[in-house]
């Protein structure tokens, strides 16, 4: 019984400090805010892209999802759904973006203003370059 209250006590706060560090934060107003995630199905040599696009209220725009297949590097994948994602998000005519993700390494080579010799560089370039149609833009880590 000792052990169960424990649990339960430990799940309970963990599940409260996740919910703390996990939070949507919607972007300031006249912004729109893109979250971008990635999966890899290596059994069937397959790669899911999530994309949600959500505005100033935290309400969603648009949320789609994407197989790239061969595509099998994380930060690859990853670049690509913030490809895919502004490539969908120019069409709208969007002005100010926050894109948001979770992988690291590729956000900070994202916000690097020297250009990356990278395996990724020439997917790197292209994002940077598509990243210019907006008015504002902004990448940023999320947990």
């Amino acid at each position: 019984m000792s052990l169960y209250k424990s649990y339960s006590y430990l799940s309970l706060s963990i599940t409260t400090e996740v919910r703390k560090i996990c939070r949507l934060q919607p972007p300031l107003r006249g912004y729109l805010k893109l979250n971008v995630d990635e999966a890899v199905f290596s059994d069937m040599r397959k790669t899911g892209i999530g994309l949600i696009l959500r505005d100033s209220y935290g309400k969603m725009v648009m949320t789609t999802t994407i197989s790239e297949i061969e595509v099998n590097e994380p930060a690859t994948i990853e670049l690509l759904a913030v490809l895919r994602g502004l490539q969908l998000c120019i069409p709208l005519g969007i002005p100010k973006l926050i894109i948001e993700s979770d992988y690291l390494l590729m956000v900070q080579e994202l916000q690097a203003a020297y250009d990356t010799f990278s395996a990724n560089g020439n997917l790197v370039m292209e994002v940077k370059s598509l990243m210019n149609y907006f008015q504002e833009v902004s990448i940023e880590h999320v947990n």
